[in-house]
């Protein structure tokens, strides 16, 4: 009995740990590459508004590579 206790502590703590480490490696919605679009990069209709600060970020598309290009637009 002891055991199951443990093992559900164990996976409450390593899926903790993971949330954090994916929050902490995944960046791509606060990549700000600056005020030049690259070449290459066609915009796109996906516009997302942060609700405390309402920036508006376009997203930018280049369909050979499949990379995503984030802007803040003013």
């Amino acid at each position: 009995m002891i055991y199951v206790v443990y093992y559900i502590v164990f996976q409450i703590l390593l899926f903790i740990t993971l949330l954090i480490i994916s929050k902490i490696k995944d960046k791509r919605l606060h990549q700000d590459h600056g005020e030049v679009v690259p070449p290459g990069f066609e915009p796109t209709n996906e516009v997302t508004i942060d609700p405390v600060t309402q920036e508006k970020r376009r997203v930018y598309f280049n369909p050979k590579t499949g990379d995503r290009y984030y802007k803040i637009e003013k």
